[in-house]
């Protein structure tokens, strides 16, 4: 079987969402499905907002693997919004690249000479004519990814798969929505329901994201692959030593709008004040929140007085972000009560074995995950975190060392395990039509 992947993040660029793509690529292959990949060009540092509109390569380039596994990588042009930032900056023509911005959500689903993705669509269309696939996946966002599988299937009759990382119009972070964004998202419904029209199944990344997408598609087949993770990095993870010298509680990656940042922060300045914590002993490091200058805003200005022990550190790779997590003392997921959104990262927590602070507990899907693997710790309030923390504390600084007693339940959580299931459902599909 053959599979063709368009998919817009992709390493090198640091994000769960090029991960998801690229574990299929190292793992489908192990169930005898050869894949291609299209994707956007990436630079290798990409540090600053401007680094992710900046023009790339000119030429597509190509990479072939022993098994003839492909990534086929196009170049970036940047659009009038896109040259303008680059020239003026963040600070000037604002409104007018507010505008444009505007113009392209709409005009891009309508005419490719506006959408600077298309260049994925045009190398899609090449590698079909050269090597036609079994099928079509495409994961979004972006969704334009979507009209791109559902024109090329059906020009060339070939069936495709709608891979939801997150919902389009039925996203779990809408949840207040200005008039012109409900303008935006009823025109985005009808091309989704358009878009989908003979799709032949559709895979998403968390229960509640399946279960909101099986209502709008009510007679697709709706199926949950988690993103989960790569146990390839957590091999040699057992000789990592935690740290003996300072008390270190991580995040890994983006912090959302509807997380409670704030709740945690109450907690650890109960803590540190009742247990007059100094500065050199204890510290919170928030890995990628240099790139998001807003969360860097919210959390260095809702209480000043923590800046001693809150540390914003630059995205890393993904195997030095396991490393920085096995050698924690705690690992911090952030949610709010009843936001059901699965939060990619706590896969990679669960396989580093240490123990995970829930803040606040969302009462769905998280805590459904921790009390299933037994990884961790639910927070309702900022009592429970400072209480938490300073039982963790005491175990730190008496040198009793305590891990997550996680189960194996985990372990199906695998990356590995989740590309079988994917494939099954592949096979599966081919064979009933």
């Amino acid at each position: 079987m053959k599979v063709l992947i368009l998919c817009y993040d992709f390493p090198p660029l640091i994000s769960i969402g090029g991960q998801r793509p690229y574990s299929w690529l190292n793992y489908l292959p192990d169930s005898g499905i050869a894949v291609t990949i299209v994707t956007r060009h990436w630079q290798e540092a990409m540090n600053t907002p401007e680094d992710y509109v900046k023009p790339t390569a000119v030429e597509v380039s190509v990479e072939t693997d022993l098994l003839k596994n492909k990534v086929i990588r196009v170049p970036f042009k940047p659009n009038l919004r896109d040259r303008l930032l680059l020239t003026f900056g963040f600070n000037q023509l604002v409104w007018l690249r507010k505008i444009l911005s505007l113009l392209y959500t709409f005009l891009e689903y309508l005419m490719f000479w506006f959408d600077s993705k298309s260049e994925i669509y045009v190398a899609a269309e090449k590698q079909i004519l050269a090597n036609k696939p079994d099928f079509i996946i495409a994961t979004g966002e972006p969704f334009i990814l979507f009209r791109y599988a559902h024109l090329l299937s059906k020009k060339y009759k070939i069936k495709w798969v709608a891979d939801y990382r997150d919902g389009w119009t039925t996203n779990q972070g809408h949840y207040q929505l200005s008039l012109l964004q409900k303008i935006r998202n009823l025109f985005f419904r009808t091309l989704e329901k358009k878009y989908l029209q003979g799709v032949s199944f559709i895979t998403t990344a968390a229960p509640s994201y399946a279960q909101e997408l099986q209502k709008l598609f009510a007679t697709t087949d709706v199926r949950v692959v988690y993103n989960g993770f790569d146990e390839k990095h957590f091999q040699n993870t057992a000789a990592m030593e935690r740290s003996a010298k300072k008390f270190i509680i991580t995040y890994a990656g983006t912090i959302y709008p509807h997380q409670n940042l704030e709740m945690f922060l109450d907690g650890v300045l109960l803590f540190v004040d009742k247990e007059n914590v100094q500065k050199n002993i204890f510290e919170v490091h928030f890995y990628g929140l240099l790139g998001q200058p807003n969360s860097v805003s919210r959390l260095i200005n809702y209480k000043p007085e923590l800046l001693p022990w809150l540390v914003p550190l630059p995205k890393i790779s993904y195997s030095q972000m396991v490393k920085k997590m096995c050698e924690s003392n705690l690992l911090l997921l952030l949610s709010s009560k009843g936001a059901d959104w699965l939060n990619a990262k706590v896969f990679d927590y669960l396989a580093a074995k240490q123990k995970i602070l829930l803040v606040e507990n969302d009462e769905g899907v998280l805590q459904k995950l921790l009390q299933e693997t037994n990884g961790g710790f639910a927070a309702n309030n900022a009592e429970d975190v400072a209480d938490f923390l300073k039982q963790e504390f005491e175990n730190f600084k008496h040198a009793r060392i305590t891990f997550a007693e996680t189960n194996d339940n985990y372990k199906k959580y695998s990356r590995g395990t989740q590309a079988k299931i994917f494939a099954d459902l592949l096979k599966t599909n081919l064979l009933s039509n």
